[in-house]
């Protein structure tokens, strides 16, 4: 059914509503879509056919805040009621039960004491902001707008558990359509591609309602939530104002075939953010475009006296167009074609009242992970908690005449490394087998079979076999994104990865003076996928990806493997669910959660933030997400940084041990293109590796398939991790001893409250 459109010139707010009244008082349903307009609201209010369409008159709609007598409610689940402003576009979430209010726009209250001037005075009340560019010239600088600033019109509709609005800027030309929806425990807010209009200026990146729940720093115990590293908290600090540092960075890392700003923060593996202030919080999780998404956070005094943080969606990015062979003459320009989502979709889960800190953020995203993306909970191991032994087998290193060949460890050492390793006490070894292609470690490209000179093919089955028969199993690791041997029928000037200006990129191998080609994502796919049924032949349980694959997302334009990063996602989850099925395990280090459900361990993930200036501490956000759902490891035991506080993190993290190895002295990969590190023999780290393991053991064995419920601070240097059955770690990362209720912490130590009661 078509929907009526109405036009209101120059009428005053009263006007307007009473016409509004009348229109929705005859109005019938609407048709919903989007993949969050599954929303279960059995309480939504009756979408409307009716829309009416603000044109502005001469002056415009003047930048200003909301009129919050003129919301409407449009919306209703169990817990909470959606309202919104015709006129503005503006909404409000209220909750049913606990009183709480989550606006889109500034905090009216202390609106006035902002002193923000200029176009950012409006961006800040504004329902969107966005940056364009006008492509025609090549003297064109990016220009900064937004909706109230360029005095624009839009339209305006209820659907089914919300409403839909399109907001026209008239200076720029530029048309976005945007639907706020409501769910049981969020509200969702999509910018639809498909109706986005350009005229001949060209959007670079668009932020709708950035203010959402924004909050200046009056409450001392606020904080932004970011996702750096495992996850970190930007604490409100009134005395921050003349720090203007903003937080801004990729979701799934940058684009290599874009211009990148170096930065010293961690990539963006969750697409999450949060903002917690006074008795309420939200968490933002970005269901659908993420990859197409930057985060995008503001401390208070950066960009106006409110700590925020939103989702950038990216429609163009800076690119290096060369204009020489090899790449190093050119200028920097946008691409022509935008970027296309089918949707850009974030969620806000709403929490309010006493669990509102991080660990009910983290428990927000893991409801949604199962929920969502199917991810299952683990289940138990009898026989003790898995570690994780990486095994190097071999690796080149600069030689007289051509590269010489080390070998580390061999598939029959391998076997004897799990014998001492279990007769030391460590049960369920996962062996993760490193170097083992043709030429070892820094030789990338056509891996199978397996390299003679450390046991071949057989070797591999052996040790295959050797791991079952320890209740552990054998993991290959194996990098599919670089290709140096031209294995395979691998030819760089086809199947290399290009940026958009054609020209061919590379990663510098560590240890040599040598350019490795990055191969083009569907390339490296196709390979992996065709290595499967011989891995299955060998009785390999699975592979961990060490490149590319289920870690980062580049856009190739190469034009026999084009893809968008979209694709790049979809052809990557593909891969790891086929071997999943196909193998058993598909694992990835240090893993984007975009890889999720299929990959089910996530090798050496971060347990540190990047040290940022406004960011305080980091939290373990990712591990209460993931813990019980999936298993990951920490940074091995013996590279720690800090080798004590290290060992306590992964204690109160709930991570499982993992160690590199070599049955070699490590004296002989001192020259090691790639693997040089500084301590693999095992026998030196076999005592030490056995005793840990222990005590992790002792603290995480009655809680593998257990979720985390509460982590906190007990005082400064201790922390506390609970778990959803009641055992607790408290981890004294002090020099002197810590005395709770009825039990003690030793310096540098841990100990284990089973069901909150005695210490063991």
């Amino acid at each position: 059914m078509s929907t009526r459109v109405k036009s209101v010139m120059g009428l005053s707010g009263a006007a307007i509503l009473l016409l509004l009244s009348l229109f929705w008082l005859t109005g019938s349903d609407s048709s919903s879509a989007g993949e969050d307009a599954q929303s279960t609201n059995t309480e939504a209010t009756t979408s409307q056919e009716e829309a009416v369409v603000f044109t502005p008159t001469s002056s415009g709609i003047e930048p200003r805040l909301p009129d919050e007598a003129a919301f409407i409610e449009v919306a209703q689940s169990a817990e909470l009621r959606l309202l919104a402003d015709p006129e503005t576009g503006h909404f409000q979430v209220e909750s049913r039960n606990g009183g709480g209010l989550w606006r889109s726009y500034p905090e009216p209250s202390t609106w006035e004491s902002e002193a923000s001037g200029g176009v950012w005075r409006s961006n800040l009340l504004s329902p969107i902001m966005l940056e364009y560019i006008d492509a025609s010239s090549s003297k064109s600088q990016t220009k900064l707008t937004n909706w109230m600033e360029e005095r624009g019109g839009l339209a305006f509709e209820q659907v089914e558990g919300g409403f839909r609005v399109t907001f026209d800027l008239p200076v720029s030309g530029i048309r976005v359509p945007l639907e706020v929806r409501l769910g049981d425990d969020y509200v969702a807010v999509t910018v639809k591609d498909s109706g986005l209009e350009e005229g001949a200026l060209s959007l670079l990146n668009l932020k709708a309602y950035p203010q959402f729940g924004a909050q200046p720093s009056t409450d001392r115990d606020g904080y932004l939530l970011l996702p750096d590293g495992p996850g970190a908290l930007a604490r409100f600090d009134e005395n921050r104002s003349n720090d203007k540092s903003i937080y801004r960075e990729a979701v799934y890392g940058d684009d290599l075939s874009f211009y990148n700003e170096e930065t010293n923060r961690s990539e963006v593996k969750m697409p999450v953010f949060g903002l917690k202030s006074g008795n309420q919080s939200f968490l933002g999780v970005i269901t659908e475009g993420e990859e197409y998404a930057k985060l995008f956070a503001a401390p208070a005094g950066a960009l106006g006296i409110s700590n925020w943080v939103t989702a950038e969606w990216q429609y163009r990015i800076k690119f290096f167009q060369s204009t020489d062979r090899r790449g190093q003459e050119g200028f920097y320009t946008f691409s022509k074609d935008r970027f296309e989502a089918s949707a850009r979709t974030v969620r806000y889960y709403l929490l309010e009242g006493e669990a509102i800190d991080y660990p009910a953020m983290a428990g927000k995203y893991r409801s949604y992970l199962t929920e969502d993306r199917g991810v299952q909970r683990l289940e138990a191991q009898d026989d003790g908690i898995p570690f994780y032994a990486d095994l190097i087998a071999a690796d080149l290193q600069q030689g007289v005449l051509w590269d010489d060949y080390i070998i580390g460890t061999t598939t029959g050492q391998a076997q004897e490394m799990l014998d001492e390793l279990s007769a030391a006490g460590i049960s369920r070894i996962t062996t993760i087998y490193h170097g083992w292609q043709r030429y070892g470690y820094s030789s990338y490209g056509g891996v199978l079979p397996a390299d003679r000179r450390i046991g071949g093919n057989q070797g591999l089955q052996e040790l295959a076999e050797t791991a079952r028969g320890h209740g552990g199993q054998l993991l290959l690791g194996v990098n599919y994104s670089l290709n140096n041997s031209r294995r395979g029928g691998f030819w760089s000037l086809n199947d290399g990865l290009r940026n958009l200006s054609g020209t061919l990129l590379y990663e510098r191998l560590p240890g040599k003076d040598e350019r490795v080609p990055i191969v083009s994502p569907r390339y490296a796919v196709r390979e992996a996928e065709a290595d499967l049924q011989a891995y299955a032949e060998l009785g390999i349980d699975g592979i961990l990806h060490t490149g590319g694959i289920g870690r980062a997302l580049t856009t190739d334009f190469n034009s026999r493997n084009r893809a968008s990063r979209t694709d790049v996602l979809n052809a990557q989850r593909g891969l790891l669910e086929a071997t999943s099925q196909q193998l058993g395990v598909a694992a990835a280090e240090d893993a984007s959660f975009y890889a999720l459900p299929s990959v089910t361990h996530i090798h050496r993930m971060p347990d540190d933030y990047s040290y940022d200036i406004f960011v305080d501490e980091a939290v373990p956000f990712a591990q209460i997400a993931l813990h019980g759902l999936v298993t990951y490891t920490s940074e091995w035991g013996n590279l720690r940084d800090e080798y004590k506080t290290d060992f306590l993190r992964s204690v109160e993290y709930g991570a499982y041990p993992a160690y590199v190895f070599t049955a070699a002295p490590s004296e002989d990969f001192k020259k090691a293109y790639s693997i040089w590190y500084y301590s693999m023999h095992y026998k030196d780290w076999l005592e030490t590796a056995a005793e840990q393991y222990t005590r992790l053991n002792e603290a995480l064995r009655d809680v593998q398939d257990v979720f985390i419920v509460d982590h906190g601070t007990l005082a400064p240097g201790v922390k506390r991790t609970e778990y959803e059955n009641g055992h607790e770690i408290i981890v004294n990362y002090t020099t002197e001893p810590y005395r709770g209720e009825g039990y003690q912490v030793e310096p540098q130590d841990f100990v284990i409250r089973k069901g909150g009661g005695q210490p063991s």
